[in-house]
């Protein structure tokens, strides 16, 4: 694997160029090779799953040296605190992260190959503010409301957040046609990840922005706490901090799979 500093892969991440109208498709997406990233101070492994993994023991072989016998982990521990993520299946793709003091055993693992999926959450609308409002309490402002105004404010628009391989997300809406802005209320603003990366057991998720030249740039990364990962749930501690006074916050959100139609 090619090592290389944070700082690296930010700077590979500012090279990305935006290709096609993103204004038009409402999409982003990026690719680059950073599965053969290692990010400074990161200590994940990744490898696949053997035959022999139970709730304690993790066969697993290396992909930096796929002819080298499995390594066995003690992921006793892991299991208890409830930091394997995706059971581990024969020849799933698995992210390690070895514990500090014993290289046998595993603080976290996490199923790559049940992380990559396609996850749809949904955002919900809030009443636009105006100016005659003010005064008023919540009830009494929905209360004056037209059927179709409270019927919107009640009706979630559905994303989906693609994570994909080479470290790429995508995200889209779903049933875009139906999505048409209303004065009236207004929804939260969606963030536009373009790039996952797996970081001592957390997940870096990127939001990249088009600068004026067109160019893909990198606005934040948010980092995520795994709280759960099966095959068809997935959910996300966030932490963001808050700059006007510096304190650090959390929230969860909960994503789920579709099946797709035949």
């Amino acid at each position: 694997m090619r090592h290389t500093s944070f700082l690296s892969f930010m700077v590979a991440l500012l090279t990305i160029s935006c290709s096609g109208n993103s204004e038009a498709t409402n999409e982003t997406e990026t690719t680059s090779d950073s599965l053969s990233l290692i990010l400074e101070g990161d200590s994940t492994v990744y490898g696949l799953a053997c035959d022999g993994c139970t709730d304690t023991i993790l066969v697993f072989l290396p992909l930096n040296d796929v002819a080298a016998d499995p390594d066995t982990f003690n992921i006793l521990n892991a299991t208890r605190n409830r930091h394997v993520f995706g059971r581990p299946e024969i020849g799933d793709n698995i992210a390690v992260v070895r514990n500090s003091k014993d290289s046998t055993v595993a603080d976290y693992v996490i199923n790559i190959k049940v992380l990559r999926n396609t996850w749809c959450y949904n955002i919900m609308p809030s009443l636009h503010m105006r100016a005659d409002m003010e005064g008023r309490t919540e009830k009494q402002k929905i209360e004056n409301l037209p059927d179709s105004i409270k019927e919107m404010l009640n009706t979630p628009r559905e994303y989906s957040m693609q994570i994909k391989e080479d470290n790429v997300v995508r995200l889209r809406p779903i049933n875009r046609e139906s999505f048409k802005d209303h004065e009236a209320v207004d929804y939260p603003k969606v963030k536009h990840y373009g790039q996952w990366h797996i970081y001592n057991g957390k997940l870096l998720l990127t939001e990249v922005a088009m600068d004026t030249l067109g160019n893909m740039r990198v606005a934040n990364t948010d980092t995520c706490e795994l709280v759960l990962l099966e095959k068809d749930s997935l959910v996300l501690k966030f932490f963001t901090t808050d700059e006007s006074n510096g304190t650090k916050e959390s929230s969860i959100h909960s994503y789920y799979t579709k099946k797709t139609e035949e």
